[in-house]
């Protein structure tokens, strides 16, 4: 599977894609299209839950973001992702967990670690969802003026929103993405 940045600075790198199945990037349509929603993201703490490919990622680096947090508990996505950065030259500006998103979400919350983008990319139709949602409440990681996306199946709709509401979706094909703010922004 070729996979390319789409945006910035490495715009037009070839990434690594998965071998097998159980590793879905996000497509270059989605990329494309979430980046531009959100405009410019230079400067910005990024967390990327269930990375992957680590494509959402990478494209905010390519875009200016000052450090993403990668979190993936797969050994062969971490290994692509490990590759895929050091195509990029992006190494300097990351920090990989090999944790699940739960075990992450909490080791950071330890840390006093918060974000101004979190990107959340489960697999899909696994009930990861709300999972993470209500582990991302109970352990807050979004700054007040951050903002959350999520790319879902439309048969897996977020339930649980805590403290967010929804400000946004977009519908492609069969990826649905969420945008989430705090509620009391």
């Amino acid at each position: 599977m070729s996979i390319r940045i789409v945006a910035g600075s490495a715009k037009g790198r070839k990434l690594k894609g998965p071998k097998k199945k159980g590793i879905r990037p996000a497509t270059s349509k989605v990329r494309e299209a979430i980046f531009q929603i959100l405009g410019d993201v230079s400067g910005l703490l990024v967390l990327d839950l269930f990375a992957g490919t680590g494509s959402v990622g990478l494209e905010a680096l390519s875009l200016g973001a000052k450090e993403v947090v990668f979190v993936d508990p797969n050994q062969a996505a971490v290994s692509l992702l490990f590759e895929n950065l050091e195509a990029t030259g992006f190494l300097d500006k990351v920090h990989i967990l090999k944790k699940t998103a739960n075990s992450a979400i909490e080791l950071l919350h330890r840390k006093g670690r918060s974000f101004d983008l979190i990107f959340l990319d489960p697999p899909y139709d696994k009930g990861f969802v709300d999972l993470t949602l209500k582990r991302l409440h109970a352990f807050p990681l979004l700054q007040p003026e951050g903002l959350l996306l999520c790319e879902h199946s439309p048969r897996e709709i977020p339930a649980f929103l805590g403290g967010l509401q929804k400000v946004d979706e977009r519908k492609y094909g069969q990826t649905l993405i969420s945008f989430f703010k705090p509620r009391n922004h």
